[in-house]
């Protein structure tokens, strides 16, 4: 079973096959007519030079050794996430050690680290950076039926290299003070109405440079220039974080930026009245830009079965309303957005093309530079 769960190394597994050799007599072994080797084979063995993802049972029935501790590179460690992982050890017996980190941050020292990575989970805040991580080699694929029971196949990567554990929204915000209606798209970052008025968070931002890669992908690099261009000559105030973004904006120094929708989420949990609200973008075309925060399991984990058992429950109906109670949306759909922002539900999403804007992450960054955009 554990070699149906798992592409990967099995050392267990080829003992098995040589046990089973040496009990079926040295001259099967010797003919190669015995069907050990053949098995594996046509089982997808852990090196398989095509590489192909093979599903099978929960981690959950499968067990794993409780004594074991899964180390987690987390770039959620912001988000108040901890229960979730606080009730797995509790309800497991296996410890988790989170190490934290902005989701670049995370790539790069899993990269540098390879094979001596003490690492056995990736979670990252950005689909994109998932798409790195991918493409890199740093992940291994994995697929049971409790992750496809928790997570739709759009929100997961094909192969199962990534799965979503939320889903989040870069959109327009403005000011309350405007009228409704008065911003439909992103195009309104560059409407002359608004000069002086706008707001962005650094071209730094992960969620930017995906945005920006997104929009290459999908409206082609003349277009994406020339809409950029716009909001630059907006001259907006750029600022470092959405959070701040979105206190320059209550302050009345802004009418109309850009913010993931659950900052603002958060501020109106905290404050019904805050004087900001959503201007979800394009609903009568594409929808809103959507990306994810996922997990995908490390190539070198050492803790494999473990680690999959932490998937299975951060994707499962519990782990996903504690990630809502910080006003993202639950990958799981079983799971309802948190009380405070459920009128948001019927929002119209765009979601990231990642095979497509993954690979222009670099040409977005440069088109961000080359228009001012700081």
């Amino acid at each position: 079973m554990l070699a149906s769960l798992i592409r990967r190394r099995w050392p267990i597994a080829l003992g098995a096959v040589a046990l089973l050799v040496l009990v079926l007599g040295l001259a099967l072994a010797v003919s190669g007519g015995g069907n050990g080797d053949a098995s594996l084979a046509a089982g997808e063995g852990p090196n398989d030079p095509a590489g192909a993802s093979r599903e099978g049972a929960s981690a959950q029935a499968l067990g794993g050794d409780p004594d074991a501790r899964v180390v987690v590179y987390n770039g959620r460690s912001h988000y108040g996430d901890e229960d979730a992982f606080e009730d797995f050890e509790a309800k497991t017996g296996i410890e988790v050690e989170l190490r934290g980190g902005t989701a670049p941050e995370l790539f790069e020292r899993l990269r540098r680290e390879g094979e001596d990575t003490p690492a056995d989970l990736l979670v990252t805040t950005d689909l994109a950076n998932l798409w790195r991580a991918e493409e890199a080699g740093l992940l291994d694929e994995v697929s049971t039926p409790t992750l496809k029971a928790n997570i739709p196949g759009r929100l997961h990567d094909p192969q199962g290299a990534w799965w979503a554990l939320s889903t989040r929204i870069r959109t327009p915000v403005v000011s309350t003070a405007l009228p409704e209606g008065a911003v439909a798209s992103l195009a309104a970052l560059g409407d002359p109405r608004f000069r002086g008025r706008t707001c962005l968070r650094t071209s730094t931002s992960e969620y930017n440079q995906s945005l920006v890669a997104d929009m290459i992908a999908k409206r082609g690099m003349e277009a994406t220039r020339a809409l950029l261009r716009s909001w630059m000559a907006n001259d907006p105030q750029i600022l470092g974080s959405d959070g701040e973004l979105l206190a320059v904006m209550a302050a009345g120094d802004c009418q109309v930026g850009l913010s993931n929708h659950y900052y603002l989420g958060r501020a109106l949990k905290e404050d019904p009245d805050f004087p900001v609200r959503p201007a979800w973008p394009d609903q009568d075309g594409a929808g809103a830009h959507t990306n994810v925060s996922g997990v995908g399991l490390v190539r070198w984990s050492n803790t494999d079965v473990n680690a999959v058992r932490l998937m299975e429950h951060l994707t499962a109906v519990d782990a996903q309303r504690q990630i809502t109670e910080g006003s993202e949306f639950a990958a799981n759909p079983d799971v309802p957005p948190a009380p405070h922002i459920r009128d948001w539900a019927d929002v119209k999403l765009d979601p990231i093309a990642v095979e497509q804007a993954g690979p222009l992450l670099d040409e977005a960054v440069t088109l961000m530079l080359e228009v001012g955009w700081e």
